[in-house]
C-alpha cells in the first residue's frame, strides 16, 4: 500500500487545489460580474439623470412664463435663457424654444411677427398642411445658425412630433416625442434626436382635465441631440468602460429604433461580453438603455488569483508527491540494506560453519593420513616425505578449490598440477587427454590424492619420466539415469618388466578408500608384462 501513498497524497492535494481554485474563480467571476453591474447602473442612471437635469430647463421655463402672465417677449426670454448657459452645461440640449398653437389658415400673424423679429424672410413652413392645427416655432433660444434654421417649422406637420404634442395635451404634461432627425441636423455627423413638449396655457388651467375643450397657447419645447447627451453622460465627471445601446419603446413603435449606440457595440457581439439591461422612463416615453463590456472572465488578469492558487497546487502537490516517494524510497533502501545485512551475516556464519566443518574434516583426513603413513613407513625420514608429499596433494586440490572459491576445480588442471609436482618437466601434457570435466571440492581432494599415489607408483615402479617409461590419461563422460560418470584410464609403461605386488601397501588402500568409499565408484587394476592400467569410475555430482 505504501506505493499507492505518493500518487494518492497528489490527487488528494491536487483536488483541495483545484476546488479551491473553482471557489475562488466563481469569486472573482461573481466580483466581475458585481464590479460590471456597479458601472452599467451607474451609466444608466448618469443617462436619466442628465435628462432629468435638462428637463428641469422646461419647467423653469414653464415657470418663468407663468410669473411673466403669460408668453414672455422674445428680449425677455433671450435673456432668460442665456442666463441658464445652456451650451457649456447642458451638452445635447440644443436650446429652449416655443411653438404656437394656431389654427390652419391664421398662419398671417404669427408670419407678420416670425419677419419682424428674425428677417422678411422668416415664415411659417412647410407652407401647405393637411392638419386643422399648426405649431410654428416662434422662439427658440440660444440663437445660433443651426436654431434659426428651425424658425418657423411647424412641428405639427410631422406625425412623430404632432403624436407627442398631442400626448401632452391629453396629459397636461411634459411628453417625449419619438426618435427624430432635428431640423437642426445640416452637417454630415448626423444623429438621432427627440423633442420634449411641455403645453403652456398662460393664465389658464395646465392641464385640460381641469378645463375641458381649453386648448394651450402652445409648447414650451427643447429639441436634444441623443448621441451628445449621452456621450456626455458616459464620460462626465469620469469615463465609464462600457458600450451602449439606448432604443426607443414607445407604444406607437414596434421596431425600437436606435437612439444612441457606440462605437464598439456592434462588435462586441461577435466576442464574449457581459450584458445588463435597464428602462428609463424620458418624459413619458420609456427608453431601453442596454450595456456591454467585454467578457475578461477568461483572462489572466481578471483572474490571476485563481491561475496563481491552482498553480500552487500543483507545485505543492507535485512536491510533497515526490517527497513522500524519495522517503518511500529511503525506506525501501534502508530495508533492503538490513535484509541485506541479514543475508551477510547469515552467509558469513554459514560460511563459517562450512569451513569449520571442511577444516575438521580436513584435519580428520590428515590424521588418517599420518597414522596409515607412519605404520607403513621403514623410518623417519620415509615417513617425513611420504606424509609431505601427500600433504602437498591436498594443499594443491585447497589451492584450486580456493582459485574457484571452494565450488569447482578442472579435472585437467588438477591432473596436472600433481603429475608436475611428481615429474617435472618430463610430462607428457599430450598425453592427458579427455573433455572439460568440472569436480565439486570432495572429487577435488579425493581425485588429489589419487592421482599422487599413482603418479608416485608410476615414477617409482614403472620408471615413468626416464628409461624409457610413459604414462598416459584418458578420461570420458557418459550420462546415465542418476546423472554423470567420469570414466577414467591411467595406463603406464615400463622398458622393464613390472611385477605385480604381493599385498596392499598404504597408497593403494588410500586410493582404494578415496574411489570407493569417498567416492562411491568403483577402480580395477591390470597388470601388464611391461605395466600398469586402471580403470576408475566416478559418478559427478552437481
Amino acid at each position: 500500500m505504501r506505493k499507492y501513498l505518493s500518487p494518492a497524497v497528489f490527487l488528494a492535494v491536487v483536488c483541495v487545489g483545484l476546488w479551491l481554485t473553482w471557489a475562488v474563480f466563481q469569486a472573482e467571476t461573481t466580483a466581475e460580474r458585481q464590479r460590471f453591474e456597479a458601472v452599467a447602473r451607474e451609466a444608466i442612471d448618469r443617462v436619466s439623470s442628465r435628462i432629468d437635469q435638462q428637463l428641469s430647463v422646461l419647467a423653469a421655463t414653464q415657470a418663468f412664463f407663468e410669473a411673466a402672465g403669460g408668453v414672455a417677449g422674445h428680449n425677455e426670454f433671450r435673456t432668460f435663457v442665456l442666463g441658464l448657459e445652456l451650451t457649456g452645461q447642458l451638452r445635447g440640449l440644443q436650446g429652449v424654444g416655443f411653438a404656437q398653437l394656431i389654427r390652419t389658415g391664421a398662419e398671417a400673424p404669427v408670419n407678420e411677427a416670425l419677419s419682424v423679429h428674425f428677417g422678411p424672410e422668416a415664415a411659417v413652413w412647410p407652407n401647405a398642411t393637411a392638419e386643422d392645427w399648426r405649431t410654428p416655432i416662434v422662439m427658440l433660444e440660444p440663437q445660433a445658425s443651426r436654431n434659426a434654421r428651425a424658425i418657423g417649422y411647424d412641428m405639427f406637420s410631422e406625425p412623430l412630433r404632432r403624436a407627442a404634442m398631442s400626448r401632452a395635451m391629453e396629459t397636461g404634461k411634459p411628453h417625449a416625442s419619438a426618435p427624430v432627425e432635428l431640423v437642426q441636423e445640416t452637417g454630415t455627423e448626423k444623429q438621432s434626436g427627440f423633442l420634449v413638449y411641455s403645453p403652456f396655457r398662460g393664465s389658464q388651467p395646465r392641464a385640460l382635465g381641469d378645463e375641458p375643450g381649453r386648448h394651450p397657447d402652445g409648447f414650451i419645447y427643447a429639441p436634444v441631440r441623443a448621441g451628445d447627451l449621452i456621450l456626455a453622460s458616459l464620460t462626465h465627471p469620469q469615463e465609464l468602460p462600457v458600450e451602449v445601446e439606448v432604443t426607443d419603446l414607445g407604444a406607437d413603435s414596434s421596431t425600437q429604433p436606435v437612439l444612441f449606440r457606440s462605437e464598439d457595440y456592434a462588435q462586441l457581439s461577435e466576442q464574449s461580453f457581459q450584458s445588463m439591461s435597464g428602462e428609463i422612463t424620458v418624459a413619458g416615453r420609456g427608453w431601453l438603455v442596454r450595456v456591454r463590456q467585454p467578457d475578461v472572465e477568461n483572462g489572466i488578469g481578471a483572474h490571476w488569483r485563481s491561475l496563481l492558487i491552482c498553480t500552487f497546487s500543483l507545485l505543492f502537490a507535485a512536491a510533497l508527491a515526490v517527497s513522500i516517494r524519495n522517503q518511500n524510497r529511503a525506506v525501501e533502501a534502508r530495508r533492503e540494506l538490513e535484509t541485506l545485512s541479514q543475508q551477510v551475516i547469515a552467509e558469513k556464519d554459514l560460511m563459517l560453519q562450512e569451513m569449520k566443518h571442511r577444516i575438521k574434516n580436513s584435519i580428520a583426513r590428515i590424521l588418517a593420513i599420518a597414522r596409515q603413513t607412519a605404520s607403513s613407513s621403514p623410518s623417519l625420514e620415509s615417513f617425513s616425505s611420504s606424509f609431505a608429499s601427500r600433504l602437498q596433494a591436498m594443499a594443491n586440490a585447497q589451492d584450486l578449490l580456493t582459485r574457484s572459491r571452494w565450488q569447482r576445480a578442472g579435472l585437467n588442471e588438477l591432473l596436472e598440477q600433481e603429475l608436475e609436482q611428481v615429474f617435472g618437466e618430463a610430462l607428457q601434457r599430450e598425453k592427458l587427454c579427455g573433455p572439460p570435466v568440472v569436480l565439486n571440492e570432495k572429487a577435488a581432494h579425493a581425485l588429489s590424492l589419487v592421482f599422487h599415489e599413482l603418479a608416485t607408483n608410476a615414477l617409482k615402479y614403472a620408471r615413468v619420466g626416464d628409461e624409457g617409461g610413459a604414462l598416459t590419461v584418458d578420461w570420458t563422460l557418459e550420462a546415465t539415469p542418476k546423472g554423470k560418470l567420469l570414466q577414467l584410464v591411467w595406463t603406464e609403461k615400463s622398458a622393464q618388466a613390472v611385477e605385480p605386488g604381493t599385498a596392499k601397501g598404504f597408497g593403494t588402500r588410500l586410493i582404494d578408500a578415496s574411489i570407493r568409499g569417498e567416492l562411491g565408484g568403483k577402480i580395477e587394476r591390470e597388470f601388464t608384462g611391461h605395466g600398469l592400467t586402471v580403470r576408475m569410475s566416478v559418478p559427478l555430482q552437481a
